[in-house]
């Protein structure tokens, strides 16, 4: 799956407060998981989030590796749906949701990356990331989260998006 750099990501309301059930309770380790959902020609449209494994046992406060069964499943609970795994979700641990140099350099190009900010176990703001292609390879520019929350006051429970 290939989706346009710099397209916005869609969460209907309970599909991100399911997501940010699964990173407060991952707290005060690193949680992951994939977005399976629909893409767009201006914004992907995430219909399901499934929580992953974290495989790191060392530096779980720090690191995250998703465990490849999860997305395998995810991938045929997907396609089940007649649908496509559009990304993946991640925390980070009082620290803010930028994705880190270890990030970057193993995320997949065409797929959106949230990276939630959790501080002392509640969520303090997501933000949502694509791998640029033409310009600067191999580094990460922020796109639209819409249905999400980013911070105080941003995009309140009444402007909440639906996917389609």
């Amino acid at each position: 799956m290939i989706v346009a750099t710099g397209q916005a990501l869609l969460f209907p309301g309970e599909i991100f407060q399911r997501m940010t059930e699964f990173a407060e309770a991952a707290y005060p380790y690193e949680g992951c998981g994939v977005l399976i959902g629909t893409p767009g020609p201006d914004a992907a449209a995430v219909s399901e989030v499934r929580e992953g494994r974290n495989l790191v046992q060392d530096r779980r406060h720090d690191r995250y590796e998703l465990d490849p069964k999860d997305i395998i499943q995810a991938e045929k609970r997907a396609r089940e749906a007649g649908q496509e795994v559009i990304g993946f979700y991640h925390t980070h641990p009082d620290h803010p949701a930028h994705p880190s140099q270890f990030d970057t350099e193993r995320a997949w190009a065409g797929y959106h990356y949230v990276v939630i900010s959790v501080d002392a176990g509640q969520l303090a703001e997501a933000t949502a990331w694509q791998l640029a292609e033409a310009e600067e390879p191999g580094r990460f520019e922020e796109v639209p989260l819409k249905g999400g929350h980013r911070g105080p006051g941003y995009n309140p429970v009444g402007l909440v998006a639906e996917a389609p």
